[in-house]
């Protein structure tokens, strides 16, 4: 990813989302960081949170809550699928890949199985939240339109 993508990006957040105060957290990668980068969000009404490089794993919200369980589901769909039979095997003997929409169905299952409840407390356990109390039961994760 470089500035000109992430320009695109902010372009289609922006299309997608309210035009309430916003703040988004990424990583210290520099495509992130670049100057008409940085500008664009401050443009549109986005505070960008920068965790700082070798800390993504006590920042992150993924790295500390999100990604392991995700990654073990999708290890068991994957195992699943090999279990009953779906790799085959080609005319050389080797295994076959599994077709795309195989995969997209195991990530869209393997998200699904990541609890609402989850999400939250890892932002809350990054310090990553609107509230300015330790009460974070009123914290929720806003309905996207899937049409979008």
């Amino acid at each position: 990813m470089d500035s000109k993508l992430m320009i695109n990006y902010i372009d289609y957040f922006n299309n997608n989302r309210s035009r309430d105060p916003t703040m988004l957290v990424y990583d210290s990668f520099r495509g992130h960081l670049e100057k008409s980068v940085k500008t664009k969000f401050r443009d549109n009404n986005v505070d960008l949170a920068v965790i700082p490089g070798g800390l993504t794993s006590i920042c992150q919200p993924l790295d500390v809550a999100i990604n392991k369980p995700f990654k073990d589901r999708l290890h068991k769909e994957w195992h699943l699928w090999m279990a009953n039979g779906g790799a085959g095997e080609t005319t050389a003997g080797n295994l076959r890949r599994a077709k795309y929409s195989d995969v997209c169905n195991w990530v869209k299952r393997a998200w699904e199985n990541i609890s609402n409840e989850t999400i939250i407390n890892s932002f809350v356990s990054c310090g990553i939240t609107d509230s300015l109390d330790s009460d974070h039961e009123e914290l929720e994760i806003s309905d996207i339109d899937d049409t979008l």
